[in-house]
């Protein structure tokens, strides 16, 4: 199916019981193998959260490595050091929702804090997040491409919403990356499996949105971290600073596979629309800031979780 393998990703092999019985065993064994520093992070999990690290969690690794057990292994390492260095050593433990007991809801105080000033601190770090989340850098569309990846819209002149000289608010703005992109991929074998198309619309940015550290902080995420595939990364309209500064530093830090999907897509908004049809982005399932039918409302869609407690 050229929907499916457009952009050169590789295909998924059939699930059989037998097949996951194996890869899961695989797993866990380059699990063990882990230099000790590497596996840090996994083993508190295991020790802090054993429901959030059973099978359901590890196959979202195997499937993103395409069933390489020692690839997910090392994702697995690197995605607990990572969460646990954004969401702390308490709010990293539970499940990656703003409401209920999420590691991003404010209705509790973490378990292990005694005082104000860390409760304080805690508190400003979900606000922080939060915060991330309703600039809505990156949202997702809640619809599909024709090969079934789910649709990711990143509108950097958003990212003006944040003081680029404040850490706090630049981790709040990554947590939020986190946030969308578990969203999407948990319960949901498809997304699993096929992964994303993101299209990046910077037309209205202006340079100084441009912050090298938080595009790091993102790409180590997406690249080494999150067990998510990405298909594609169109980027449309882009301003003239682009080709100058952000394209170079995008080459500096993103994995030579991801760098070959990026596609660029200049022109009217018809002929833009008209490239992105032909890798099954028709405007039925794109924002309106790029001339699709998708209204965007990222308040609604943040209260919606909340409520749901997800």
């Amino acid at each position: 199916d050229a929907a499916l393998t457009i952009y050169g990703q590789r295909l998924q092999p059939d699930e059989t019981s037998e097949f996951l019985s194996k890869s899961h065993a695989a797993l866990l064994d380059e699990l063990e193998k882990l230099p000790d520093e590497k596996k840090a992070g996994w083993l508190k999990a295991k020790e802090k959260c054993p429901t959030l690290v059973g099978e359901e969690h590890r196959l979202m690794f195997l499937r993103c490595e395409v069933f390489n057990e020692k690839l997910a292994a090392q994702r697995i390492g690197n995605y607990w050091n990572r969460r646990i260095e954004l969401f702390g050593n308490t709010r990293a433990f539970k499940p990656m929702h703003l409401g209920g007991h999420g590691a991003l809801s404010s209705t509790h105080s973490s378990d292990s804090e005694n005082n104000n000033t860390d409760k304080n601190a805690d508190e400003a770090m979900v606000q922080h997040t939060l915060k991330g989340l309703y600039i809505g850098f990156i949202r997702p569309t809640q619809t599909h491409d024709t090969g079934g990846r789910a649709i990711l819209f990143a509108d950097p002149s958003r990212l003006a919403g944040y003081n680029k000289n404040n850490d706090d608010e630049r981790m709040g703005v990554a947590r939020a990356l986190w946030y969308v992109m578990h969203n999407l991929i948990e319960g949901n074998d498809v997304v699993q499996k096929l992964g994303f198309s993101v299209v990046v619309y910077p037309h209205r940015a202006k340079i100084s949105v441009v912050d090298r550290k938080l595009m790091k902080l993102n790409m180590e995420s997406m690249s080494g971290c999150l067990p998510i595939r990405i298909g594609g990364f169109h980027v449309c309209h882009p301003p003239w600073f682009f080709g100058k500064i952000v394209f170079p530093l995008m080459k500096l830090i993103m994995p030579d596979r991801m760098r070959k999907r990026v596609k660029v897509h200049v022109g009217t908004e018809d002929s833009v629309l008209n490239k992105l049809k032909e890798f099954g982005l028709s405007r039925e399932v794109l924002p309106s800031e790029i001339g699709g039918d998708v209204i965007l409302d990222t308040d609604s869609w943040i209260q919606d979780m909340k409520s749901r407690g997800l």
